[in-house]
């Protein structure tokens, strides 16, 4: 594809099964210039790339549907025409052994969500920018035992990282949810806009719609799931909502689809309560995702 001017306008090839990170991942990247072409999952994405070579870099999430983002990263370092492509890995993921095989299978970046606009538009410079970048561990929302596989190159790195998602981080598999832990935290839904005075409030109403309507549909397939003791249904709805919640800022809904991942089938009854305690969080988190919402259009239009 060509711009006005004929020069070519680089691309970046993006995957991930969730909807919410796709659409705000390319926002950004067509603010700063570049052609986006969007996948949901990793079967797909590969293959693009055994037709098409042509891409400045890649974002992949880590675990998507059919091929997970470390597999497509080592088949392209196996391909001359592309291996020379930089791919940032994004994950929910807080296992160590996770983050080992996304650096192992040869990506340039591992990003763990959430993460604010600010820091992913420095990191996404920092890997486009320098195509044979040493590869490295966004470090700064990564539990402490994590942070000795990593060095962070950049002298602008963010140090951000929300109360929620630590907490989050550090809880045990089976602790309570704080009642004093708001259901969202709007220091990152609004981490999520452009820090610039003309910030455009329709992303984060784009955003939320997005997430309101998966969302929806993610928690009525963790409930179908168990009912049925469907233990792989459950865990992988839960892990695709937890990546979206994280980014929203929905962190009580995203600890608790966290514990679904660890459950036990064999635990009928602490899937089930867990099923019913997510419902709730989940409308709770719509009740202040409908007021951010609303808030947002009527400044627009006042």
């Amino acid at each position: 594809m060509y711009s006005n001017n004929g020069k070519a306008v680089p691309r970046v090839l993006i995957a991930d099964d969730d909807p919410v990170v796709r659409h705000w991942l390319t926002s950004i990247l067509l603010s700063e210039g570049y052609e986006v072409v969007s996948i949901s999952d990793g079967r797909d994405a590969y293959r693009v790339l055994q037709s098409d070579a042509d891409f400045k870099g890649a974002v992949f999430d880590l675990a998507m549907p059919y091929l997970e983002g470390p597999d497509l990263i080592r088949y392209m370092r196996t391909e001359k025409r592309l291996m020379r492509i930089p791919v940032m890995l994004i994950t929910a993921e807080e296992r160590i052994a996770e983050f080992v095989k996304g650096l192992a299978a040869g990506a340039t970046i591992l990003l763990p969500k959430p993460f604010t606009r600010r820091r992913l538009q420095q990191t996404l410079r920092m890997m486009l920018g320098h195509e044979q970048a040493v590869p490295v561990v966004n470090t700064t929302s990564l539990p402490t035992a994590t942070r000795t596989l990593s060095r962070v190159t950049s002298d602008e790195e963010v140090n951000y990282q929300s109360s929620s998602h630590r907490a989050f981080m550090e809880a045990e598999p089976h602790d309570s949810l704080s009642g004093s832990q708001p259901p969202v935290d709007l220091a990152v839904l609004n981490s999520l806009e452009d820090i610039g005075d003309d910030g455009d409030s329709s992303l984060i109403v784009e955003l939320i719609d997005l997430y309101h309507e998966n969302g929806t549909r993610q928690v009525d397939e963790i409930k179908a799931a168990a009912a049925k003791m469907d233990e792989q249904g459950w865990k992988n709805s839960a892990h695709a909502l937890k990546g979206s919640s994280l980014t929203m800022g929905a962190s009580r809904v995203g600890q608790l689809c966290a514990l679904l991942e660890q459950s036990l089938g064999s635990n009928s009854d602490e899937a089930a309560e867990l099923v019913r305690n997510l419902e709730k969080e989940f409308v709770s988190a719509g009740v202040v995702f409908a007021g951010e919402r609303q808030r947002r259009l009527t400044t627009a239009f006042a």
